[in-house]
């Protein structure tokens, strides 16, 4: 039966009423001692608004009667919409009204909604109520926010982040379909994706060369909508073999000149005389591009290669991008089930937060990472007060007992941290009494680490490894030793030639 209830409620209540009284009546002619037959119900749909055409999205009513029981629910179905064949069984409600979005991937279908009531006893209305109907479906529309532009370039990483809009259906139901260079289609229900570095292979291999993702929108009715599209380039680790090093020059040109052309060369000359392979390190100018559009990039590309180095030089200056995207650092640090723990050294000044002191990474960095328990303090000259920032005067000498050599600035500097460690043997640079600037508290030793290189585990120290020397190296070469030095922290990561240990 298909009725509309505001307009067939009176006839509705005549055939119940009439009903009730032929089962009396039959009730009463029937044998002594004899039941009557049980009554199916009966059951009415209507729609509130026009019937056709109807947005894909649409509001459902219906009721059932019993004239000899109670209706204990409804059986529902669509048939005649070949876009989802298996919507024509029939599908068990005790509700009275749905909303219903109706798959539609074409922009139009045109089924058929059956409704029927189920009584008590589990007797079917022979007769559903029916109704056939025009669906409509308009596209979603996605476009990409800050995407990766054909001068842009990065490693096997990349951050995607979109907006969408439907304006006949509930956007926040929209998936995507994201692919790169036609293939590798994945179904994200975000508005960001990461594209995993395994996507980037070629034959296996990472290659250096022009990409381009694909994003496209499906709406919650099964439409697709335009695709959105970028193109740029992404370069290989490395050019041959095994990527060992990534360099990363943090120190733009601007702010040095020479200094800066000497600050790049002291560690690409390091890596240039030390690592066994040419082609198997990178430098990243960030002077030039930023490759980093999330911390998953970060943790994605630093995962690329045996070892990180992050250089800052003497700049002062704060780092948002260090800030922004340090737990990226950090989950390259930690490893997982497929990457084992990174190998990371940060040089340059100011680099750590804590008591008077800005620094892009937070402070709880020293505790679980740098082999400490907090930094170290010295008295102002307030009352009562104290800093963590430590300045070193010119001609200040620095030791390592770790690699056995001395560093000797040549310049002031300020911006250093000391770390109070928990185990000596990680120290890189010690500051003995009396070569820095303050004057540590009679709470502290009064040599400071202002370096330290921490495995990520002692009894592995060939595995992954923190460090941070909060001294610039080009600052501090005064006895033309800093690239021995390197080149002894380069073999303390694993990066050089099996040879005679740092120190004999």
């Amino acid at each position: 039966m298909r009725l509309g209830l505001h307009r067939f409620r009176p006839v509705l209540a005549a055939a119940i009423v009439a009903g009730t009284l032929a089962v009396v009546f039959a009730a009463g002619c029937a044998k002594k001692g004899s039941f009557a037959p049980n009554v199916p119900p009966e059951t009415t749909l209507f729609v509130q608004g026009p019937v056709d055409p109807v947005n894909h999205i649409v509001h459902l009513y219906w009721f059932g009667t019993d004239p000899d029981g109670e209706v204990a629910g409804f059986q529902l179905r669509f048939t005649n919409n070949a876009a989802a064949p298996a919507d024509t069984q029939w599908v068990w409600t005790t509700r009275t009204d749905s909303i219903f979005t109706v798959f539609t991937p074409t922009g139009s279908v045109m089924p058929t909604f059956e409704v029927r009531a189920v009584d008590n006893e589990g007797a079917l209305d022979p007769t559903p109520a029916t109704e056939d109907f025009s669906f409509t479906n308009q596209p979603p529309v996605v476009t990409l926010t800050n995407p990766p532009r054909t001068t842009d370039t990065t490693y096997a990483s990349m951050t995607l982040n979109w907006v969408a809009q439907d304006i006949d259906g509930d956007v926040t139901k929209t998936r995507f379909l994201v692919g790169l260079d036609g293939g590798r289609d994945t179904i994200v229900t975000t508005s960001s994706y990461v594209i995993p570095t395994d996507y980037f292979r070629i034959g296996g291999q990472l290659a250096s060369g022009p990409r381009t993702v694909t994003v496209i929108p499906i709406d919650d009715g099964g439409r697709a909508g335009t695709p959105a599209t970028a193109t740029w380039y992404v370069r290989a680790p490395a050019a041959t073999g095994t990527a060992r090093l990534l360099l990363i020059d943090d120190f733009p040109s601007s702010l040095g000149g020479a200094l800066n052309f000497s600050t790049d060369t002291m560690y690409s000359n390091t890596a240039a005389r030390n690592i066994l392979a040419p082609g198997v390190y990178s430098i990243l100018r960030l002077e030039f591009t930023q490759p980093f559009r999330s911390a998953a990039d970060v943790r994605q590309t630093f995962q690329l290669f045996d070892a990180v180095i992050w250089y800052r030089g003497t700049q002062t200056s704060f780092s948002t991008l260090l800030a922004t995207y340090q737990d990226g650092i950090a989950a390259y640090l930690d490893g997982n089930a497929t990457h084992p723990p990174g190998r990371f050294l940060i040089e340059g000044l100011n680099l750590i937060q804590g008591r008077a002191a800005t620094g892009p990474l937070r402070e709880d960095w020293v505790t679980r990472y740098f082999g400490s328990d907090r930094l170290m303090l010295y008295e102002t000259l307030l009352p009562g007060d104290s800093s963590a920032v430590w300045g070193l005067g010119n001609s200040g000498v620095l030791k390592s007992t770790a690699v056995c050599d001395s560093l000797r600035a040549g310049g002031i500097l300020s911006g250093l941290r000391g770390f109070a460690v928990r185990d000596t043997h990680d120290v890189l640079l010690w500051a003995r009494s009396g070569q820095l600037s303050q004057q540590a508290s009679q709470f502290e030793r009064p040599d400071i680490p202002v370096a330290v290189s921490v495995p990520h585990n002692p009894a592995d120290p060939s595995g992954g490894r923190a460090a941070i020397t909060t001294v610039p190296m080009r600052g501090m070469n005064g006895y033309s030793s800093v690239p021995r030095f390197l080149a002894k922290v380069f073999y303390q990561f694993g990066l050089t030639a099996p040879g005679p240990p740092p120190c004999p």
